[in-house]
């Protein structure tokens, strides 16, 4: 890993209290940010080092990396994809489509799916990503795919497996120890790879496989990530079938706490939301994918004032986190009629909350330009046109960067991204291998009947 040291950078950290230094230099050792200054290179930093790699950002502006706070790795083999039949309703969405999809899914398309999305997420300036995968077809080793072809291409992931019963209790069970699995073999590794335990949602998961998952943890912290109420069939099946909410039913499996991600939770009402407070439970929102799938968008300024810390992700359906932030605050906006709100919220979301939630899961600092915090940034080929200072740096990353403009990424300490390319992959080889795994994805695709749900 050895040392790499960046020139002639302008280094931007947009937090609420961050920093802007206008010409300065990153030293990176074994794989931490080991300082970092405005100027020129002193003389005990410049000094020759056998093995160091240097980059001269000739003025490019250095960013934290972009983290995604939840992302469907195999959401790439919808691009294009027919359903043959048009969805009334989101069930219908998951039915038609994603459920269809992820039975489709074997090893070769695990592994490409997670190769191509997470090259994609590179290249637009995503460091990290927390995923949330399901593969019925290929249960039993997928998480250990993914991590594979992810470790590849030297992006740092957080991975879990989709917990369901819609396919029987014998692959409920399959899943939770494809969790457990790949927790187990990763945890305090110090590596690119981090585990959690993934269930697909409230609906689909029954009281008995919430107690064989909770015998099982054992003496385990993983944290859990979870789709709450992303529609109103998540909320009404909870009430009828146990009496309770969603948030209630998971705060009583003991699935809610500081390690743990409550997706989406459009539908969730005030006594959830102090659940979900009182636990410190933060929920990643996804704008775009709910507008999408009109299922509207949560409450996100009644999620704040409840003490609620909310991050950003983006369901699968970009990799481009600049895009997802972007639509995030005028989805909100536009949500709540307010030309004015949300501009600090969206900055604390992206760059703050985000960075707590990738931290608490991988057990180091990510996401922060700090000493001792992971060397994951990118630099940005951005020229200012107006003055660039702490007080204004979100407002030049939000209307003026952009994942075109993401010239170099560095991970770990180390260089994955040049030039727009990702070093570890021969793009165009690899596109040509990716739409021969996907035709047969397809296929299968095509061959699947209606699905029901069953729970």
């Amino acid at each position: 890993m050895g040392e790499l040291l960046v020139r002639n950078a302008r280094i931007v950290y947009p937090a609420t209290r961050g920093f802007v230094i206008d010409h300065g230099w990153l030293l990176v050792r074994e794989g931490v940010i080991a300082g970092l200054a405005a100027g020129s290179v002193p003389l005990e930093v410049a000094r020759p080092v056998a093995g160091r790699q240097e980059i001269d950002a000739a003025g490019m502006t250095l960013l934290p990396g972009l983290l995604n706070t939840h992302m469907h790795l195999y959401s790439m083999y919808s691009r294009g994809i027919s359903t043959g039949r048009a969805s009334h309703n989101f069930l219908d969405v998951l039915q038609d489509l994603w459920w269809r999809l992820d039975r489709s899914l074997l090893k070769d398309a695990c592994w490409m799916s997670a190769t191509f999305s997470g090259m994609d997420s590179l290249r637009c300036g995503t460091t990290t990503i927390i995923d949330h995968h399901a593969s019925p077809s290929y249960v039993t080793g997928s998480l250990s795919t993914l991590s594979d072809a992810l470790g590849k291409i030297g992006l740092r992931h957080v991975l879990s497996y989709e917990i369901t019963d819609r396919n029987g209790m014998p692959e409920a069970v399959e899943g939770i120890e494809e969790n457990l699995r790949f927790f187990d073999e990763v945890h305090d590794k110090r590596q690119l790879a981090s585990g959690m335990v993934g269930l697909h949602a409230s609906f689909t998961v029954s009281d008995a496989t919430l107690a064989t998952l909770r015998k099982r943890v054992g003496s385990r912290d993983p944290g859990y990530h979870v789709h709450v109420a992303e529609g109103a069939i998540d909320e009404a099946d909870s009430l009828n079938k146990y009496g309770k909410r969603i948030v209630a039913r998971l705060d009583d499996a003991g699935l809610l706490g500081p390690r743990s991600i409550a997706v989406h939770c459009v539908g969730v009402d005030a006594s959830e939301r102090e659940l979900l407070a009182i636990s410190g439970t933060p929920v990643v929102v996804n704008t775009v994918s709910n507008m999408n799938n009109a299922v509207g968008l949560p409450a996100v300024r009644e999620m704040l004032e409840a003490g609620i810390h909310v991050g950003i992700g983006t369901d699968g359906y970009t990799a481009n986190m600049f895009e997802e932030f972007r639509n995030t605050l005028v989805g909100l906006r536009h949500r709540y009629e307010d030309p004015s709100g949300f501009w600090t919220q969206v900055q604390e979301a992206q760059i703050e909350t985000n960075a707590d939630i990738v931290s608490r899961l991988t057990g180091r600092s990510v996401g922060r330009l700090e000493e001792g915090a992971a060397a994951d940034f990118v630099l940005v080929d951005y020229a200012s046109p107006t003055p660039l200072n702490p007080g204004n740096a979100f407002g030049h990353v939000f209307f003026g960067m952009s994942a075109d403009l993401v010239d170099t990424v560095v991970v770990n300490g180390n260089v994955v991204v040049k030039g727009h390319r990702v070093l570890a992959v021969n793009r165009e080889d690899l596109e040509r291998e990716s739409q021969k795994v996907a035709k047969a994805v397809w296929e299968s695709f095509d061959r699947l009947s209606w699905l029901p749900t069953s729970n």
